[in-house]
């Protein structure tokens, strides 16, 4: 007899392993703000996609943090990360790279011992003992810039670290003083005017009375100590500007928690507080006459960096990143958040200094940062500002005529602070090339980006391949040969 039975039931489908999301943009910037070197090496080939111009020869510099702890202890805030030098030298043997983190006396120290010494992230006894002995850690983290070919590693709080630029390496020769001119320190971000052959610069000098001391180092000769201002609190002062006849501040009120700071109370982020009723007080300095300082104060806001700034009549023009209070400075920690970047707006003001009163508008609605111009034209007015956007996911090119152009990099990249170089004998304010060193989440590695200034929107003419990731960059200089 036949019987039938039934077909058994197909399985149930298994649904293949679902990848994971790729990571946002945000999360990769949190990468480059936490995230250690993994490799140090001294100039080694780097793989080039694309075509190097034939035309581009020289070194860029570029520092940052690139040390966020040791020994399993997290620093409190990435502006107390240890500083690496990253640099890319294009010859005519292509393109070689550079990650060497700067041997501070304070990183040495630590190393000798196997444990972290400085920082606001120590047991409080720890702070409390480097406050009342004055230790501190020389992170010379911020910037990099060549003065009479010395190479000079810059961070705000302390004195300039000098490196050696070989064909081999990047090697620290230690803290200078310039020949006993700097004082306690040294901004990382100077400015030179060309029209006087002499980059300007100032150090905030903490103490009974807050001092603002100016610094002139002219291309040939010494440098010499400008003016100083005495100031009403102890400010976070990061930048400042130079027009071809006066210095520039705007001292916001992000002022030290002086008893924390002395008590060794509290992280990093701690030692400030936003005060608004304080106003943010316009300083402006005569190179001629530093002694007949204009002061005058306007209602609070908060800038870290000037793009450029010019003489135009009895006004002083300053084109600025302008943010409404200080919580940036929060996010800058770890890369991203509220109140981070997207706040800041290009702003231009123009300063009546006889009549002590500034006016200031929103030149460009688009959150942006890092701005730079053509070397020669600083000090005076410029065609062109070159920025990343807030996201750091391209480059902006802001021109005097209002027009913007954009260099979009891809969802899975995050930009640094672009560096215009230009073309040898060029009088044209575009012909040059834009630099910028960009993180690829994907390839987990980073790369130098060459653009055309005058087609961003084309993308990169050519990619220098590290083999690894670099952290975040905050400034740099190019190095022509």
């Amino acid at each position: 007899m036949l019987t039938s039975t039934a077909a058994p039931a197909p399985a149930p489908a298994v649904a293949p392993p679902s990848a994971p999301p790729a990571p946002t943009r945000a999360e990769l910037a949190r990468r480059m703000f936490t995230r250690s070197i993994t490799r140090e090496h001294g100039f080694e080939p780097l793989r080039v996609d694309g075509a190097l111009p034939p035309a581009l020869r020289g070194t860029l510099l570029r520092n940052g943090p690139g040390l966020f702890g040791q020994f399993g202890q997290a620093y409190a805030h990435s502006f107390e990360g240890d500083g690496l030098i990253t640099g890319v030298r294009l010859d005519a043997a292509g393109a070689h790279g550079v990650c060497r983190l700067t041997a501070t006396a304070g990183l040495a120290a630590e190393r000798a011992a196997g444990e972290v010494l400085f920082g606001t992230g120590l047991p409080w006894r720890k702070r409390f003992a480097n406050a009342a002995r004055g230790r501190y850690k020389n992170t010379a983290n911020t910037n990099v810039v060549s003065w009479q070919g010395r190479i000079l590693a810059l961070m705000e709080a302390a004195r300039p670290t000098e490196l050696r630029l070989t064909a081999a390496d990047v090697e620290t020769v230690g803290e200078t003083d310039l020949g006993g001119v700097i004082g306690r320190a040294l901004s990382a971000h100077p400015h030179r005017v060309a029209a006087r052959a002499t980059t300007y610069n100032f150090g905030v000098e903490y103490g009974r009375h807050t001092r603002l001391v100016a610094y002139a180092l002219p291309d040939v000769g010494p440098a010499r100590t400008l003016g100083e201002v005495t100031l009403g609190f102890a400010p976070m002062l990061h930048d400042f500007i130079a027009t071809e006849r006066h210095l520039v501040w705007f001292l916001s009120p992000a002022a030290v928690h002086v008893p924390r700071m002395l008590l060794g109370l509290g992280d990093f982020g701690q030692l400030f507080r936003w005060r608004p009723e304080l106003g943010t007080e316009i300083i402006v300095m005569p190179i001629d006459a530093p002694g007949a300082v204009v002061r005058f104060t306007v209602d609070a806001f908060y800038q870290w960096h000037f793009a450029n700034a010019f003489e135009r009549g009895g006004e002083v023009v300053v084109d600025y990143v302008r943010y409404p209070n200080f919580d940036s400075f929060d996010a800058l920690a770890t890369g991203g958040g509220p109140g981070g970047l997207d706040e800041g707006r290009l702003h231009r003001a123009v300063i009546d200094v006889g009549a002590r009163r500034l006016r200031s508008e929103a030149v460009l609605d688009l959150g942006v940062e890092f701005p730079r111009v053509h070397p020669a034209r600083e000090g005076q007015a410029q065609g062109v500002t070159w920025m990343v956007d807030a996201a750091l996911g391209g480059v902006v090119a802001h021109h005097a005529d209002g027009r913007l152009a954009r260099c979009r990099f891809g969802a899975h990249e995050v930009v640094a602070e672009p560096v215009f170089v230009p073309a040898p004998g060029a009088t044209d304010e575009q012909a040059g090339w834009v630099l910028t060193l960009v993180y690829d989440g994907r390839a987990d590695a980073s790369y130098l980006a060459v653009l055309d200034a005058a087609r961003l929107e084309a993308g990169p003419v050519a990619r220098a391949w590290f083999d690894h990731p670099v952290p975040i960059t905050f400034h740099g200089s190019w190095l022509p040969t």
